[in-house]
């Protein structure tokens, strides 16, 4: 800690007084604050609340065997508490899925998909990346041992496209480096220029002129006589030679840039929740979910569909049917943690009360569909150096986005659509032939003659507004609904508490399962401490 002084009084940072919030009134605690914030349960712990004393014979009921749910079994199950997991599903996870050979998914409507891609080869349909900051979720990755590599984010060797960009720039398939070095040096050129002639005097004194227009000259390549962006060896070569000279590849005029557009599809500074770098299990997503399910799966009772919730002053009733025999089984429990979609179990017949329904019917469900195809040659590594990244055409749910595994190999998986809202709706009511096609289509434009030559015929796609136990990709919170709705999701439901990412501010990240997780589990052991 600064020392504290009168000449220098200390200004305490936010993160300290989380620190010494939770250290004294524990992760519940940090969490109201955060709420405050209009943080919500943010990716702030770093580890599992302490939870002292032990319970005698309470048991808990937990419905959804996905990062949540499992988390609440996993850390409850430490303290002594008898856990039982009712999962609709044949396999744990929830959405951290990640197909591969003879994966199956099942819709709405009982159709199901099944993956048919080569030996070794996956895609994450469902939570694909992690920024290095989820504390959460690293915690039990190093827990159980999961072995972790780098997803490539960002890649300025992917290619924009947009038909629909104005001037001499429209369809024509550009590197992102290259429009990316044309902005930096352009508004570096007019910048430096308004300094040199005087135009930020008021602003700025004589050694913060110098200081900034030395600054500009480097960050946008100008020429220090006379302050001009003329290109740069940084948006590529026009000829390349290692053991002679090199000309760096002619800038696009600056009107033709302005024009364009292009530069408006990314940010000069990568955002916090999306760093260049972010990070993956080494094959697969699903070996996060798979690492809980080794932790927990005495606990878990896997093809049991919740029927109905129900509680009185004694405890909670869970009647499920066996989607494999028919039976229908009641569990009966102290406590129940309910992680399953509050769109689906506002349709569930349930004892909770009518402020919580609305509440359950506050958030939208997000709209999200994925299309992946194998290809039997990674031509965009051979023919065009893009190791990891993306490429982005100006069409609503068409984003080409490469694999950051399996480098230099003989095939690789490419996503060649990731749609949202209504763009995920027309998407996913077409056939898998349908999209398959479409996607060839269209990602022939970013790799001409390549898609539909290296296509494997092996495809395989997910609509999660339409797939069965999720109907969702996640859940989508309007401001005013966040404020007034979502801190009643937070809170104890007589013995009813709910979990999920669902209820925190991270939505559609795993850090905001598990942390509600543990948000809750402190609300149910301080309950069972007092009673």
């Amino acid at each position: 800690m600064p020392k504290i002084t009168p000449e220098k009084p200390h200004t305490i940072t936010k993160r300290e007084f989380l620190e010494t919030l939770s250290a004294v009134g524990g992760v519940s605690a940090m969490m109201t604050v955060l709420n405050g914030w209009d943080m919500g349960i943010a990716s702030a712990a770093e580890t599992p609340p302490n939870l002292t004393g032990r319970p005698e014979g309470t048991k808990v009921v937990i419905l959804g065997a996905g990062l949540a749910g499992m988390t609440a079994a996993h850390e409850l199950g430490l303290r002594g508490y008898d856990c039982q997991i009712l999962e609709a599903r044949p396999f744990a996870g929830g959405r951290c899925q990640s197909s591969r050979s003879g994966f199956t998914t099942t819709t709405v409507n009982g159709e199901t998909h099944t993956c048919n891609f080569d030996k070794g080869q996956y895609f994450n349909h469902g939570p694909w990346r992690l920024p290095s900051f989820h504390h959460a979720v690293f915690h039990y990755i190093r827990k159980f041992g999961i072995a972790m590599e780098i997803m490539v984010q960002e890649n300025d060797l992917g290619y924009l496209q947009f038909d629909k960009a104005d001037g001499p720039l429209a369809g024509k398939r550009v590197r992102k480096r290259e429009i990316k070095a044309d902005m930096r040096g352009y508004t570096s050129e007019l910048l430096a220029k308004l300094v040199d002639q005087g135009a930020l005097n008021k602003e700025l004194t004589n050694r913060d002129k110098e200081k900034l227009t030395d600054y500009l000259i480097r960050e946008g390549f100008l020429d220090a006589r006379d302050l001009s962006y003329k290109g740069t060896v940084h948006r590529g070569h026009d000829k390349f030679d290692p053991m002679g000279t090199s000309t760096a590849s002619k800038a696009f005029s600056f009107n033709d840039v302005l024009q364009s557009g292009l530069g408006n599809t990314f940010q000069g500074v990568t955002t916090v929740d999306h760093p260049t770098i972010m990070y993956q299990p080494v094959g697969g997503m699903d070996q996060i979910a798979r690492g809980f399910e080794r932790a927990v799966k005495d606990a878990i009772t896997y093809n049991a569909e919740v029927q109905e919730l129900r509680q009185d002053d004694n405890g909670v009733t869970v009647p499920y049917r066996d989607t494999r025999t028919g039976e229908l089984v009641t569990v009966k429990a102290d406590y129940c943690i309910t992680t399953i979609p509050v769109g689906m179990l506002l349709k569930l017949p349930t004892d909770l009360s009518d402020r919580c329904k609305e509440a359950m019917a506050a958030p939208r469900k997000m709209t999200v569909g994925k299309l992946a195809l194998q290809m039997n040659r990674r031509f965009w590594e051979e023919d065009d150096n893009i190791y990891g990244g993306s490429s982005t055409l100006g069409i609503p749910g068409h984003t080409v986005i490469y694999p950051s595994y399996g480098y230099c190999g003989k095939k690789g998986i490419i996503q060649s659509a990731y749609a949202f809202g209504l763009a995920a709706v027309t998407h996913g009511e077409l056939s898998l032939d349908q999209q398959v096609n479409q996607a060839i289509k269209r990602s022939e434009r970013i790799h001409p003659e390549q898609f539909k030559k290296h296509y494997d015929h092996k495809a395989f796609s997910i609509a999660w507004h339409n797939t069965r136990y999720s109907e969702a990709g996640w859940a989508a919170w309007s401001p005013p609904d966040r404020q007034k709705h979502k801190p009643v999701l937070q809170e104890a439901q007589g013995r009813i508490y709910f979990a999920g990412d669902q209820v925190s501010n991270l939505t559609g990240w795993q850090v905001g399962a598990i942390e509600s997780a543990w948000t809750q589990i402190e609300k149910i052991h301080a309950n069972v401490m007092k009673s």
